[in-house]
């Protein structure tokens, strides 16, 4: 097997518990002759290892899997695992400013991270092997469905069967949100085809659950240019820097995901089996989330498991993504439960510095608001049909103003004003404001726990 240059570097005090290696150039120049072996083939790249500093004249040896640059030649990541240690795990990724990865002994319980200072000097600490790779202790489907009262269960089950009628016979095979965005997060089922023949059944292993979730996962997305696929294709066609890959797996257990791992060709979140596509939905926007970068939303006063995802507002029905983003759905809240991704405003907070919208924007843009200005609503006779006349929230400061007339004579006006998506794209609390030609305001409505006004 052939061997890449160390990158030699001396020592020096870089924080607690942290050694400086070298410049991000130095470290993005080493991975040069990797990008060389990968465009020969796998088998080139199989015979190729690399030697990173550990920090004290320390050295780890890492048996690579895959390496890529951008057609630019400016952006990198590679993986991989420690030289003869099976439960290890490698990541490099980033531009030579600007470089991020980790080496991990699971056995040990132990991780090294790699990332760039603001210099342009990189740092490697020693951290906690649940640093690079949390895993996700939120309560299970099945374990939280077993507790529920008779009254909740049944809640619970008219909402499973409520909203599993979306799904038309489409191929899931190929499935697009947002078709010419830049960038692009794979969802890869294959497993589920590898191992048993989908039905249309409504149980957890058919196409409408799979479909479900992918809707649920491009809601949960929809304020950014990213297009959630299921097609190879959609996905190899993009740049590496600008995708995503989140895997799921036949079998129960609890979803993990590789933090900060969007822009790489790492499978980032494994996600596990759940009852419905849109729980299912639900936990990989959380493990994607956390491939964007963003940790946990929790509760300062609580402890154990509630402490680490805050379980949410039960006057208000509402539960942050990064927090138990499941309880809606066990709490019987129905279709006026509130999903959001959170700047860890409520009291109690364990988070507060964490803007998740913010957080994502540095790996993908914000869409363009879709309605600037007045737009005229589509009346047909007396009646406002809501698949001519809507629009799309981004955040918190977006608002969409629709315009219409009553004549002289005056007359009585009844709107509704509600979220296109429920369970699968829950994030939208409606508030309506009724402005006369003034501009002065005639009436209000923002009902506590219901999300429609």
């Amino acid at each position: 097997m052939g061997r890449l240059p160390t990158l030699l570097a001396a020592a020096a005090a870089s924080g607690a518990g942290a050694a400086r290696i070298g410049s991000g150039a130095d470290l993005f120049a080493q991975f040069a002759p990797a990008f060389a072996a990968a465009k020969r083939g796998a088998g080139a790249l199989e015979e190729t290892s690399m030697v990173l500093p550990t920090g004290a004249g320390g050295v780890v040896e890492v048996d690579l899997s895959d390496a890529e640059v951008d057609a630019e030649g400016v952006y990198m990541a590679a993986n991989g695992r420690v030289h003869g240690v099976a439960a290890s795990d490698f990541m490099m990724k980033g531009t030579a400013e600007d470089m991020y990865g980790w080496v991990t002994y699971e056995d040990e319980g132990r991780a090294l991270e790699y990332r760039s200072l603001d210099d342009g000097a990189v740092d490697v600490r020693e951290v906690a092997l649940e640093e690079v790779k949390p895993g996700c202790g939120v309560q299970t489907e099945e374990e939280a469905v077993a507790n529920l009262t008779e009254a909740d269960r049944r809640a619970y089950e008219a909402l499973a069967e409520r909203h599993e009628g979306t799904y038309n016979g489409q191929d899931i095979r190929y499935l697009q949100s947002l078709p010419g965005a830049k960038a692009v997060l794979m969802l890869d089922i294959d497993v589920f085809f590898r191992n048993k023949a989908l039905n249309d059944d409504v149980t957890r292993y058919s196409k409408r659950h799979f479909y479900e979730n992918w809707q649920t996962v491009a809601a949960g997305f929809s304020m950014f240019e990213l297009n959630v696929v299921t097609d190879w294709e959609v996905y190899r066609r993009a740049s590496i820097r600008d995708r995503g890959l989140a895997c799921f797996f036949d079998e129960d257990g609890r979803s993990a995901a590789w933090p900060n791992s969007f822009g790489s060709n790492r499978c980032g979140s494994f996600n596990y089996r759940q009852e419905t596509g849109y729980d299912l939905g639900r936990t990989t926007l959380h493990e994607v989330g956390h491939q964007f970068g963003l940790r946990h939303h929790g509760y300062v006063h609580s402890s154990g498991q509630d402490g680490a995802y805050f379980v949410g507002l039960p006057e208000f029905k509402y539960v942050p993504i990064m927090g138990n983003f499941l309880k809606g759905s066990f709490m019987g809240w129905r279709g006026d439960v509130l999903y959001q991704w959170s700047k860890g405003e409520y009291a109690g907070a364990s988070n507060t510095g964490q803007d998740d919208l913010r957080l994502i924007q540095r790996y993908v843009a914000r869409r363009q608001d879709d309605i600037r200005g007045n737009v005229p609503l589509k009346i047909a006779g007396t009646a406002v049909r809501a698949a001519e006349n809507r629009g799309k929230i981004a955040d918190s400061q977006d608002s969409d103003a629709f315009t219409f007339a009553v004549g002289s004579g005056g007359g009585r006006v009844d709107l509704d004003v509600d979220r296109t998506e429920y369970v699968g794209g829950a994030m939208l609390d409606v508030e309506a404001t009724l402005l006369n030609a003034e501009g002065k305001v005639v009436a209000r409505s923002n009902p506590t726990a219901r999300r429609s006004a």
